[in-house]
């Protein structure tokens, strides 16, 4: 009997992988083409590959389904699967399906990713063997494939596909960091959206800790969410989260960050949270998280290419003391730019560019300078006589996902830093 693995990208590669170390026939089921690289990885695996679209016929004798995130749970193949009787799981519960580790499991629409890395630096810095693993990191299926288990810690960043998918993680501590305008496609509307984030809070165990700003509590709770009865362990004062930061840590988005994973290992390990501050001295942001890439004219150059939405540029705008150049664009989600009006002090002037463009530039021209571009690649080709006028900071934030014009955002992060270096100074 073969093991199907819906979808190819990381998440399926690290199931495939986990599904034939078990000794397993393994099929992989993917709608686009891919290329002579990813189809060899699979390959020298023993693992078949079918790609170039889904068809009813890779079900064929298929005894188990294995699927990757983007994978929505109306998909033909799993709709007739079921007609067929074939169970389906998601590669975060296959390769869980037996932990009994420490897991932090940390989503929101921003800041998980930066969350997850100080707990994973809190961690390693206590000498403490620990894993980033899911929506950030190595999926949890390739690590148990390559290391034959899962370390004692894992630091689960979970997306609310993720989450939708999942049965069940049984975390020590949740975290929701934050909640805005994201995935509407996918999920239909913010209800459905907040809904399948919710999840986090399933399963926990009774000795669990929930970590999530006031706000987002009482919104859930107006729409009818409610967490466990179990669950007697919460913390959600901002301002108290963020008094837990270290004072290296200044902006107001990463004491938040910080407070959350303070607390999370000082509830884990039963340490106080003033003996584990210091522990994030030095740690150093993410790659395309408001990263310095160097100065023009005495100003910062910043790659926030991790800005997918507004909620995330507006954050990155607040960290910033002198008003910016702010280059935003890509693929819209459906939300409305306007929001940043009130942050209008701080930009300087904006500079659009991808598909979203013409309605960035629609909502913000009345009140801001707003240059206009088709793609990043000409909004960068043109820069220099902008720079040379507006000497500011430069903030490259899209707000906006990658897709229109690149693989992902580190993809557009890395032409944007390669776009700008012979702009900094020497």
């Amino acid at each position: 009997m073969i093991s199907l693995v819906i979808g190819a990208g990381v998440s399926g590669f690290g199931a495939a992988k986990l599904l034939r170390a078990r000794g397993k026939n393994v099929r992989v089921s993917d709608g686009g083409i891919l290329s002579p690289d990813k189809l060899a990885k699979f390959s020298a695996l023993g693992i078949e590959v079918l790609h170039g679209g889904h068809r009813l016929d890779h079900l064929d004798g298929v005894s188990e389904i294995v699927i990757s995130p983007g994978v929505n749970a109306s998909h033909p193949l799993l709709t007739e699967a079921k007609n067929r009787g074939i169970q389906a799981v998601s590669e975060i519960d296959l390769a869980m399906a037996s932990y009994n580790g420490t897991i932090y499991a940390v989503t929101g629409t921003n800041g998980k990713s930066t969350t997850c890395a100080m707990i994973h630096h809190i961690l390693q810095r206590l000498g403490i063997k620990s894993a980033l693993a899911g929506n950030f990191g190595m999926p949890p299926s390739q690590i148990l494939a390559e290391d034959g288990e899962l370390p004692p810690h894992l630091v689960l960043e979970l997306s609310s596909y993720q989450l939708e998918q999942t049965s069940g993680l049984n975390p020590t501590v949740s975290i929701f960091t934050s909640f805005s305008h994201d995935h509407m496609a996918r999920h239909g509307s913010m209800f459905g959206y907040l809904q399948a984030k919710w999840r986090i809070f399933d399963h926990m165990k009774p000795s669990g800790l929930v970590l999530a700003p006031s706000e987002i509590l009482m919104a859930a709770n107006d729409l009818g969410l409610k967490l466990s009865p179990s669950i007697n362990k919460i913390i959600s004062d901002r301002s108290y989260i963020c008094s837990l930061a270290p004072s290296s840590i200044v902006e107001p988005h990463n004491r938040l960050n910080a407070g959350f994973a303070i607390a999370s290992v000082s509830h884990s390990l039963g340490l106080t949270p003033e003996s584990i501050a210091s522990k994030l001295n030095d740690f150093v942001g993410l790659r395309h998280r408001c990263e310095l890439i160097g100065n023009i004219n005495g100003h910062p150059c910043i790659n926030d290419s991790k800005s997918t939405n507004v909620e995330s540029t507006i954050v990155a705008l607040e960290g910033q003391v002198t008003p910016v150049l702010l280059m935003m664009g890509g693929q819209g989600k459906g939300e409305s730019y306007e929001p940043l009006l009130s942050y209008k002090n701080k930009i300087a002037a904006v500079i659009t560019f991808g598909a979203s463009g013409p309605d960035i530039a629609r909502d913000l021209s009345s009140k801001i300078m707003v240059h206009e571009f088709p793609t990043l690649a000409v909004a960068l080709s043109q820069i220099a006589g902008i720079i040379s006028k507006v000497r500011s900071p430069v903030l490259f934030s899209p707000g906006c996902a990658s897709f229109d014009e690149f693989d992902n955002y580190e993809h557009r992060g890395d032409v944007f830093i390669i776009g700008m270096k012979s702009f900094l100074d020497r």
